[in-house]
């Protein structure tokens, strides 16, 4: 049943037919396959071939628990938690859990535990200093294991500019990203063409930069077309086409990408290819703070203070700002200070003002 499921699945033998493979995998897991609760457990979460219900897959993968990839999808899961469906409760986000079974996975030698662990690690700001050792040492047995795959020499990269388990070593981060960008992946190519622009680890090389961008926007990169984006409103290699930088901006922001969303406000405010709205303007502002951008927030803050798009609110304003601060933003950190020196806002604070300016010009 599951091999049947297989053939209808990758369209083997016969026509491909995600619903008639999901049939088949669902019989050998009601037969006690474990193989079969594997496989229709994915069907389950990623809605192929029947509606998507990752609160019933997660079930599944526990019925196939001798499976190690069953065991990582459950551990993908629990990181993020899982909302109930129908009569099965709610399952609540578990970090500890999922790093104990990823941790069990690793010392099985189950390979593509190793770089899901490094990430968790990673991404988490107390275990990214505590555990730098151990996250380098992940990556690079992940790298030793998967002979230039991107995806593990663009983190092992990123390890190396940070200096995270490692000593910092940029020229060796742009040679792991340059071989990643050469097999064409989107993000390999953008990180290595922002090297060549700033000169880190590699002499400059701006027409190069230029080439490696586009390749990685062409491929639909956001954070490349939103500097195809740039270069376009500079006229730096291509003309200057205001409009088709919007046009780029648009589908970078349709990704959720929240710098794309600051620069769709930045054009309606200024009318800059698309026609003057500061409603409009606020509301992508709005929209990039919302998903963390520093300087998404910092713009509407200052759309809050002078009313643009948006009736004027001081109070409202000092909250962006005081939080675009936080996240180390200078415009943000500047238009602070400002606040706590006019009281705007705020309560007036002059020595505070003056440390966040000092704060500020250091950056």
């Amino acid at each position: 049943m599951v091999a049947l499921g297989d053939e209808y699945f990758r369209g083997v033998n016969r026509p491909r037919n995600f619903t008639l493979a999901s049939f088949w995998y669902r019989k050998a897991a009601l037969a006690g396959s474990h193989l079969g609760n594997y496989r229709f457990a994915v069907c389950l979460e990623f809605g192929w071939g029947l509606k998507k219900n990752p609160r019933l897959a997660f079930e599944h993968y526990q019925k196939a628990l001798s499976i190690e990839s069953a065991r990582l999808r459950m551990a993908e899961m629990l990181l993020k938690g899982i909302p109930a469906a129908g009569e099965l409760a709610e399952v609540s986000a578990d970090r500890e859990k999922a790093l104990l079974m990823l941790r069990q996975l690793c010392k099985q030698k189950y390979y593509p535990a190793f770089m899901l662990l490094a990430r968790v690690l990673y991404e988490n700001s107390e275990t990214k200093k505590r555990c730098a050792d151990e996250i380098y040492q992940l990556v690079l047995r992940s790298a030793n294991t998967q002979h230039q795959v991107p995806e593990v020499l663009i983190f092992q990269a990123k390890l190396l500019q940070e200096g995270i388990g490692i000593k910092q070593d940029v020229v060796y981060a742009r040679a792991l990203l340059e071989i990643a960008a050469r097999s064409g992946n989107s993000e390999a190519e953008f990180l290595f063409a922002q090297m060549l622009e700033s000169g880190q680890g590699t002499p400059v090389n701006q027409k190069k930069a230029f080439e490696y961008c586009a390749r990685s926007a062409k491929a639909s990169f956001p954070a490349a077309q939103v500097r195809m984006g740039d270069y376009l409103l500079e006229g730096n290699f291509v003309p200057h086409d205001p409009q088709e930088a919007v046009t780029l901006f648009r589908k970078a922001a349709e990704k959720k990408y929240a710098p794309a969303l600051r620069k769709l406000g930045w054009c309606s405010e200024n009318g800059i290819g698309v026609k003057k709205d500061p409603g409009s303007a606020f509301e992508f502002y709005e929209q990039s703070a919302a998903l963390g951008d520093p300087l998404g927030i910092y713009h509407a803050g200052r759309c809050l203070l002078k009313g643009i798009g948006v009736k004027a609110d001081p109070t409202g304003a000092f909250y962006f700002f005081k939080r675009s601060a936080a996240l180390g933003c200078r415009e943000g950190m500047l238009s602070l200070a400002e606040c706590y020196r006019t009281g705007l806002g705020c309560i007036a604070d002059i020595p505070l003002s003056q440390r966040l300016k000092d704060e500020a010009e250091k950056l």
